[in-house]
């Protein structure tokens, strides 16, 4: 593949400002985060992992500055003792276990996608160490999201087929559990900002993802977005205003929805086999996938048929096409067992307990916590109906919850060092 020199210049230039500065790195990776689908430089790095895309050669670059830069300034590694980073290193080592006593056609590329997850984990934990490039860094995929979502709106607007909307990523399910968490954040940064500006830019971003995510008409995407909005009840001190508000969110997304999504949500039912309508044969399709993936995890209960083996080996147990599970848990204990499962889950009951604690114990971040909070219950629960492990949305989300965490944590050291030094000035005069 030719590249023309303008850009490889330009590459170099960026190349030389992240090795410099791999904060910038972390910002341009979170710009491409959410564009999935961008052309590939070449085939593979090296041989080793799957084709080179500009997030995959960035990221890469970032991940060695900020490596080196912990390194040669002696910075402290405590971040990876982090009971979710601690749950997270043990997932990756049993898909890398996984992978290599049961390999498959999509193995590499699973360890290349949970590879380059640790890499981002690595880049976020050591460099978003204070509030403001938290701010920073959150701000930029909540305006990436939000673009897209805008993008994707004006397509669907200037369709004469009322097609359902994908965004950058994949397709509309995709797109839409990946707008779940981004979709909690923007609403509750509402709060979090004092001016009437920022006030009114947190409600546009947050009403353009909404009326995205509608758009998808998926109907794991709904589901999953009435998940968050009764965890935000339940979370809530202010529970008749909240009632009323989501009352209104309902009403509205019931009479704005479209005639085809209600002609989904009505064929959304089980044959015993494919009657050719294509709405009924998706949800038919979808119980088969999740049966099969309840029959290989049978088979394999403790360690798994292996990562990645799912796709293809689904149609040994059901009469199937090769497909996805269209269900997170069940694709994971089908392909890492019980064991994959239980790190898996450990990774997200420790990030959801770290952000409760931040709600009841920082005033200051707790806004910022109950986003986090609400948008991944959100996504845990649309997950149900959807494969999501692969998504960068979710991984994002929770390092940059464990980023949180440890700004919240330094912040209350200081408030305490800051105390303790009042005092013992106040007892020497």
């Amino acid at each position: 593949m030719n590249i023309p020199l303008p850009v490889i210049i330009i590459g170099l230039v960026i190349a030389i400002l992240i090795l410099a500065n791999p904060f910038i790195g972390l910002a341009i990776t979170t710009i491409l985060l959410s564009q999935v689908i961008l052309q590939a430089f070449g085939q593979s790095i090296f041989g080793l992992f799957t084709m080179a895309t500009p997030i995959k050669i960035i990221g890469g670059l970032t991940f060695l500055s900020a490596f080196m830069k912990q390194f040669l300034e002696r910075k402290s590694w405590v971040f990876l003792k982090k009971p979710q980073v601690k749950f997270f290193l043990l997932f990756i080592i049993w898909i890398y276990i996984s992978g290599f006593t049961h390999p498959g056609f999509a193995t590499r590329e699973n360890f290349t996608m949970f590879t380059s997850f640790f890499m981002l984990g690595f880049i976020i934990l050591s460099l978003v160490n204070n509030i403001r490039r938290f701010r920073i860094i959150l701000w930029t995929e909540l305006i990436c999201m939000f673009l897209i979502s805008l993008y994707s709106i004006y397509i669907y607007l200037n369709s004469k087929q009322g097609m359902r909307i994908s965004g950058a990523d994949y397709g509309p399910n995709e797109f839409a559990i990946s707008l779940l968490p981004i979709l909690g954040i923007s609403f509750y940064t509402f709060f979090t900002k004092k001016g009437a500006g920022g006030k009114i830019l947190s409600l546009i971003i947050a009403f353009t993802i909404f009326s995205a995510l509608v758009l998808t008409f998926s109907r794991g995407g709904l589901i999953g977005f009435l998940g968050l909005l009764f965890i935000a009840l339940i979370k809530t001190r202010r529970k008749i205003a909240t009632i009323i508000f989501a009352i209104v969110i309902v009403a509205g997304l019931a009479s704005f929805m479209p005639s085809d999504f209600w002609e989904r949500i009505e064929k959304t039912r089980v044959e015993e086999k494919f009657i050719g309508d294509p709405t009924v044969d998706s949800t038919t399709r979808r119980y088969m996938l999740s049966k099969a993936a309840w029959q290989m995890f049978l088979d394999n209960p403790i360690f798994g048929r292996g990562i990645g083996n799912y796709y293809y080996e689904c149609r040994n147990y059901q009469p199937l096409t090769a497909g996805r599970a269209h269900n997170m848990y069940l694709e994971v204990m089908a392909e890492l067992g019980i064991v994959g499962l239980v790190f898996m889950l450990g990774i997200f009951f420790t990030t959801m307990k770290a952000l409760n604690r931040i709600v009841k114990k920082n005033k200051e971040l707790a806004n910022y916590a109950k986003g986090f909070y609400i948008g991944l219950f959100g996504f845990f629960i649309s997950a149900v109906f959807l494969h999501a492990e692969h998504d960068k949305i979710l991984w994002f989300m929770i390092f940059m919850a464990a980023a949180l965490e440890n700004i919240a944590l330094s912040n209350n050291r200081a408030i305490t060092n800051k105390a303790i030094y009042r005092k013992q000035n106040a007892v020497k005069i």
